[in-house]
């Protein structure tokens, strides 16, 4: 792991893992509790989905044919404490990151470009010439799929969505978590969700990979490392790395135990 120079902010990494749905939604919940308290410092997080998952915004609304397709398909549902529209969590890495003031802006939209340049100079360093999304418009909500279409919350690549990220602010702090795509299948959503979308400029291409555009088997490892590089160039940080403790994973399970917290909101 690469530091920044002496006196750099101390923040924390916690490793990649994978778990469940509900689990990795009450994991990052409990982490910005705990920021909120005081109790653990800036921190950024790297995980995967096991079994593979289909994530839905705080306030949108499914059907229940839709959640009984996804689920007949082997996939976790999961509604999410974030806002935003519906990602496939498979052929991706999933990233969070809790913060508050003085470290983020306490404008929600200057909070989204300080953690989108850390991510943009991540993907520079690797190759990836990404940049924010343009502003939303209200055919965003238009569409069920995250990807269908590109905000300013988002990392794009030659107009189409690569990074997709959403925010819960509590306080004065910020939890983001996002969807960055690696190999994701281009139409595996759509087949999920039963519709037959298509993006704004009516392209075949829902969304790049990292594989796409690198024409190579990107490594996890080799993407995290510049993501966290990415991260402590744009907050003049260091990063120590620090495991899911004994403690952490009970709250989380207490979490859990609110069976309406993760619930999709049916039609």
């Amino acid at each position: 792991m690469i530091e920044s120079q002496l006196g750099a902010t101390a923040f924390r990494l916690v490793p990649y893992a994978e778990y469940d749905a509900i689990t990795n939604m009450a994991i990052d919940e409990t982490l910005l509790d705990l920021y909120l308290e005081e109790r653990l410092p800036p921190t950024l997080r790297f995980y995967g989905w096991s079994p593979p998952a289909v994530s839905f915004g705080y306030g949108q609304k499914v059907s229940a044919q839709t959640i009984e397709r996804i689920n007949e398909a082997g996939y976790d549902v999961v509604r999410r404490p974030t806002g935003g529209r519906a990602v496939l969590h498979e052929g991706e890495l999933t990233y969070c990151f809790i913060a508050g003031e003085p470290i983020l802006d306490s404008s929600i939209a200057r909070a989204y470009r300080q953690i989108c340049d850390a991510l943009i100079a991540g993907l520079v360093a690797l190759g990836v010439a990404a940049s924010m999304g343009k502003s939303a418009d209200g055919s965003y909500k238009s569409y069920e799929d995250c990807f269908q279409a590109t905000t300013q919350a988002d990392l794009q690549y030659q107009g189409k969505k690569i990074v997709g990220s959403a925010q819960l602010r509590r306080h004065n702090s910020v939890l983001q978590h996002g969807s960055i795509m690696v190999n994701q299948s281009q139409d595996r959503m759509a087949q999920l969700l039963g519709v037959t979308e298509k993006s704004p400029d009516d392209g075949q291409q829902r969304h790049f990979n990292l594989n796409e555009i690198l024409s190579t088997q990107v490594d996890r490892t080799t993407l995290e490392a510049a993501i966290v590089n990415g991260f402590t160039d744009a907050f003049n940080c260091r990063f120590a790395i620090n495991d899911l403790s004994d403690q952490e994973m009970a709250l989380v399970e207490a979490a859990k135990t609110d069976q309406n917290r993760y619930r999709i909101k049916s039609l």
